[in-house]
């Protein structure tokens, strides 16, 4: 198992900040894109930025969202 961060971009203030451990990198990509439901997101290992978009590669600010379930 890996440590992952997942960042999920909020309305454009803030971001969502998950650390979670996964078996490899494709499977935290496909759960960062479930958890995000649609919005842009980020998923990095350690210091590397396996994904995301380059906008979006910078230290998350402080303001914080809910993630909620669109099901």
């Amino acid at each position: 198992m890996q440590d992952y961060e997942i960042r999920i971009r909020c309305n454009g203030q803030g971001y969502t900040h998950i650390e979670i451990l996964y078996l490899n990198d494709s499977t935290a990509i496909r759960a960062a894109e479930t958890l995000a439901g649609g919005r842009p997101f980020e998923v990095w290992r350690g210091l590397d930025c396996i994904h995301g978009t380059q906008h979006m590669v910078q230290p998350p600010s402080p303001a914080i969202c809910a993630i909620t379930d669109a099901a």
